[in-house]
């Protein structure tokens, strides 16, 4: 078990920043934190490795990827789980997001570790999380270098990406932004996707999302559910 030295005084908060209109409308949310609840990554993983067993080469695209901590869970634990020479064909991870702050705070991977992570932290990689983090000041952790040249961060959207990405042989992690499209993008983004996804296929949501009704819109454009919860694959 993780033994967080009780000197560091972690008292605070994981990431949250909101982006608001001019009258104050919040347009879109950036929650994040190490393992978020509602992705099961011990299935997601095991998932992964029985589908592409015979793929040579898996591309993982992460979209909306905040200020990164959720990717590098992702890639902690996939490394932590299969030992590299397995995870490396899953590697490089795109990262992806609208908003240029949130990639400049990626870039930098300094992240604040809330008392509410620790348990998921323990659950994932136990003492093994010093494997893939170092703390550089008592309260804020960094990826070590080996872990952060396997992602690759840049600025974009989502609605134009959908449009010319190759999704073969593919998971693509849009988690827990869906509602912020609006009604008419929802649609959009499913039907681009829909059309643009083959069987080969992953497409991976979040709790966030089906609050809103987003699996309805996919089961209706044409994915199916998987034994995962939030995780798609095209029909």
């Amino acid at each position: 078990m993780i033994t967080f030295n009780p000197a560091y005084n972690i008292n605070f908060k994981s990431y949250r920043h909101e982006i608001l209109d001019k009258y104050g409308n919040v347009i879109n949310r950036a929650d994040t934190c190490m393992f978020r609840w509602d992705l099961d990554f011990d299935y997601l993983i095991n998932f992964m490795e029985y589908k592409y067993r015979d793929a040579d080469k898996v591309n993982i695209i992460a979209h909306a990827c905040s200020d990164g901590e959720e990717i590098y869970s992702f890639i902690s634990k996939l490394i932590d789980s299969l030992g590299l020479n397995n995870a490396e064909k899953y590697l490089p991870v795109m990262a992806r997001d609208i908003e240029p702050l949130h990639i400049a705070l990626a870039k930098k991977a300094e992240y604040r570790i809330s008392p509410q992570e620790e348990p998921a932290i323990d659950y994932y990689l136990g003492e093994n999380f010093f494997k893939y983090f170092n703390y550089i000041s008592p309260n804020i952790i960094k990826p070590v270098s080996n872990l952060s040249k396997y992602v690759n961060f840049a600025q974009s959207d989502i609605m134009e990406d959908a449009k010319t990405l190759d999704f073969k042989n593919t998971v693509l992690l849009a988690r827990n932004f869906w509602h912020y499209l609006g009604d008419d993008n929802i649609y959009k983004l499913a039907r681009i996707l829909s059309e643009r996804m083959d069987k080969s296929s992953t497409l991976v949501t979040g709790g966030y999302d089906q609050r809103y009704g987003v699996e309805n819109v996919l089961l209706e454009c044409g994915f199916c559910k998987t034994r995962l919860n939030h995780v798609f694959e095209k029909i």
